[in-house]
């Protein structure tokens, strides 16, 4: 027999998770984020990125981070879409993916636009990889413009730069 499981019932304002910070001004601190925190967040991330069921995300952010688990995991479940998960990155085995799900958004920080933007490789169909992306999103440090320039003019979509605190 399992054992019971004790549940308790929380409201909007009460917190969900801690996330720790960089600790840029010192040692990390936890930051409490509420239930409507984490629900807005994903509710205005949805509404930015004009997320339908029949979008395709592709994660290769860590999901115990703050831009991963708001702008694909949680806005991903609130809109249902479909989340492949892939545990590291690797520009070949990214566009591979992008290629082969149909891929409409893609977050990830700078250093993964840039092998992106300057991975070459024929059997790789970057129109395809073009026709479907519909958003991509950038955070974690400034984009260099001409990782950004080139990236839009590559795959023909805005990437959309974010900040974001914890």
């Amino acid at each position: 027999q399992s054992p019971a499981i004790e549940t308790a019932a929380t409201g909007a304002e009460d917190t969900a998770v801690i996330i720790y910070t960089s600790g840029t001004t010192g040692r990390p601190k936890g930051a409490e984020l509420t239930h409507s925190n984490l629900m807005l967040n994903a509710i205005l991330s949805s509404n930015l990125f004009d997320s339908t069921p029949q979008d395709t995300f592709l994660t290769v952010l860590p999901l115990f981070h703050i831009f991963a688990m708001t702008v694909l995991m949680n806005c991903g479940i609130y809109k249902g879409v479909t989340n492949v998960l892939l545990p590291r990155f690797d520009a070949e085995t990214v566009l591979g993916l992008m290629q082969k799900h149909k891929v409409t958004v893609f977050a990830g920080v700078p250093t993964m636009y840039w092998g992106l933007l300057n991975y070459e490789n024929e059997a790789i169909d970057m129109a395809s990889i073009s026709d479907t992306l519909k958003s991509c999103i950038s955070g974690g440090a400034s984009l260099p413009v001409t990782v950004l320039e080139g990236f839009e003019a590559k795959f023909n979509v805005e990437i959309l730069e974010g900040y974001g605190m914890s």
